[in-house]
């Protein structure tokens, strides 16, 4: 039987303390989406940490087809963990770093709870190029119920250059690349692959509307990986956007 207020605290603790953990003892451990978030929001309330926006993890229909999930993976992004372009981390702040292209969203307003994606571009002050760093508290890879529960990996978050004219614009389509000290880690130029970012966001909306929360203003969502996400444990990371710019950051090996 899941117990949240023991699973969250192994969770918790090995996020404020930096540590690597074994998977979760299965008489704990979450065996549902629905028990993951319960787990995830109370793993998040014991780490003291502010929410500072939403990550969408397996954004595309697929990806949730083949793990029986009903839209993307939502969890957290943090506050002082949204970083500028070019920021530099180092090997000791990340365990796993899985490099991923991504498309962001920075909210002017609150949209209704049953907002269309059309109605939410009202609501939308910005949207910015990004490279997510997700990471992970466990020795091994876990499955998606698991990875939900550890904060659905979240770690740090580069929100790029503004996507100017983003309302004329055909996202869907474009090359993305990324890049570890100019080898490159994963390209895409399938479009079904991209997810599916004014959906998600309308996905993101309603699952916020059923747990009595929204969207605010200056929240930063990000929407998926646009390319495989891949895992590099240091050196110059670059997310490229074909016809749409770079983003750039670093993680130096100490």
């Amino acid at each position: 039987m899941t117990d949240i207020t023991k699973a969250s605290r192994i969770l918790a603790d090995a996020f404020l303390n930096h540590e690597l953990i074994d998977p979760l003892p299965a008489d704990i451990a979450p065996t549902s989406f629905d028990e993951a978030y319960d787990t995830l929001d109370a793993t998040l309330a014991l780490t003291g940490a502010k929410q500072a926006g939403w990550k969408l993890a397996v954004a595309t229909r697929a990806a949730q087809e083949k793990i029986g999930a009903e839209g993307p993976l939502v969890g957290p992004l943090l506050d002082g963990r949204i970083l500028a372009e070019g920021a530099v981390l180092t090997t000791k702040d990340l365990h796993f770093p899985n490099i991923e292209a991504e498309i962001a969203v920075v909210m002017e307003s609150s949209p209704a709870p049953d907002a269309t994606s059309s109605d939410i571009l009202d609501h939308i002050k910005s949207i910015h190029l990004a490279i997510e760093i997700a990471d992970r508290r466990y020795h091994e890879k876990q499955d998606p119920i698991q990875t939900l529960a550890d904060l659905n990996s979240t770690g740090y978050f580069v929100l790029g250059a503004e996507i100017e004219g983003w309302r004329d614009l055909g996202f869907i389509g474009g090359t993305v690349t990324t890049k570890s000290n100019g080898a490159v880690l994963a390209t895409n130029d399938d479009p079904e692959a991209w997810p599916e970012i004014f959906g998600g966001l309308e996905y993101l909306v309603g699952f916020l509307a059923k747990r009595g929360k929204k969207l605010m203003q200056g929240d930063v969502i990000t929407t998926g990986a646009c390319a495989l996400p891949t895992i590099s444990p240091f050196g110059k990371i670059e997310a490229i956007f074909d016809g749409l710019g770079t983003v750039t950051a670093e993680i130096k090996k100490v």
